[in-house]
């Protein structure tokens, strides 16, 4: 299976939130980290947490994502 990006952001709690939005519509997804744990960095591309979901899932996930973003429900 491959996983692509559908939403990049430098808070780990709005990477959990969009993850759980996404799982409570039956869209599988995972997250992934790009912070270096020892000093962990929270700007820039050293600092984004990235919510993959499955190829064939993407075009929905972006879509349910933008709705999000523009206030409407769904």
């Amino acid at each position: 299976m491959e996983w692509r990006e559908c939403f990049r952001t430098p808070s780990e709690a709005e990477a959990h939130l969009v993850r759980g939005f996404l799982e409570s519509r039956g869209v599988p997804c995972v997250l992934m980290s790009s912070r270096f744990s020892a000093q962990p960095l929270t700007f820039g591309a050293l600092g984004e947490i990235k919510v993959l979901v499955p190829e064939e899932w993407h075009a929905s996930a972006l879509a349910m994502i933008r709705r999000r973003l523009a206030g409407e429900n769904g």
